[in-house]
């Protein structure tokens, strides 16, 4: 049965659902590997997965997220722990209803978490009381954990906004784009309220100091977000290269050539002289003479 393809299982067993194909496959998969004489060594003697299913996911997992929104679609796919690495984009758009980019994002994140502790329920549940009352720990604060600390430090009045956004502690722990700005936007903190943005800059800062891995950068110091590396694709900005490249001189001495001439953004003069027109009429670039 391990064998069978996607459409063997969708003509044979009549399961049309590619997500219940897919947990079935995944199922199959992890019993051999537990039970086949001829599978590795494994140091679980149980259905790893088995205290995450589906159940769990979107009644305890998801809502732990801020993504409690998705919990009916999933449910209805019956996605468990198993199935949460195999999900593409095209899965979480189209099955499970995901079109924010932002909450895929942070469904990720998620993912990374259980992934660090090696799907492990029990502990992720102890490191969650350990770190309840406490900042430390940040990558498995809860969204409402996460709730519980801008409510700490005084913008109780914006707290309410992380509800159902995604906001959790992996995503603040492991994301180094979701900054306090970041954080600002989540919270719909005006940009007129500079007084609100200060503390929130200063204490976010202080959380990934005392509970990631994470390190603030130093006041002046600048950092480019990725959505602006897309924006400035090479070919873009390849005529400003180009003319870095040809004012720091071939030789790195910035002494520029004495036929340096600046090229305008505009459309180039033509040549005049005989011999490009002939070259412009057969079709050619004029050669510079």
């Amino acid at each position: 049965m391990s064998a069978l393809s996607d459409q063997e299982i969708q003509r044979e067993i009549g399961i049309s659902n590619p997500l219940h194909r897919l947990k079935l496959r995944l199922a199959i998969q992890e019993m051999v590997s537990l039970t086949s004489p001829s599978a590795p060594s494994t140091s679980r003697t149980t259905l790893a997965y088995g205290d995450m299913n589906h159940e769990w996911i979107g009644n305890e997992w998801l809502p732990s997220l801020g993504l409690p929104q998705y919990r009916s679609t999933f449910m209805e796919c019956l996605v468990d722990a198993r199935m949460l690495d195999h999900l593409t984009k095209k899965d979480l758009r189209g099955q499970l209803k995901m079109v924010d980019s932002f909450h895929r994002t942070s469904l990720q994140y998620g993912i990374q978490c259980l992934k660090r502790l090696n799907y492990d329920r029990k502990e992720l549940e102890r490191q969650r009381e350990d770190s309840n009352n406490e900042v430390k720990d940040v990558l498995v604060w809860t969204n409402e954990r996460v709730i519980r600390w801008v409510q700490s430090i005084g913008l109780r009045e914006y707290a309410s906004n992380l509800i159902e956004s995604g906001v959790h502690g992996a995503l603040i722990a492991l994301d180094d784009s979701f900054d306090h700005n970041s954080m600002a936007l989540a919270l719909q903190i005006p940009t007129t309220n500079q007084q609100a943005r200060q503390v929130l800059e200063r204490e976010f800062n202080s959380l990934l100091a005392l509970g990631t891995d994470r390190r603030p950068l130093e006041q002046g110091d600048f950092k480019r977000q990725p959505s602006w590396r897309r924006r400035l694709r090479p070919k873009e900005v390849g005529g400003m290269k180009e003319r870095e490249a040809v004012m720091a001189g071939a030789d790195g001495t910035g002494t520029l050539p004495s036929n340096f001439r600046i090229r305008g953004p505009g459309p180039q003069p033509m040549s005049t002289s005989p011999g490009s027109r002939r070259h412009q009429r057969d079709g050619h670039p004029a050669e510079l003479t």
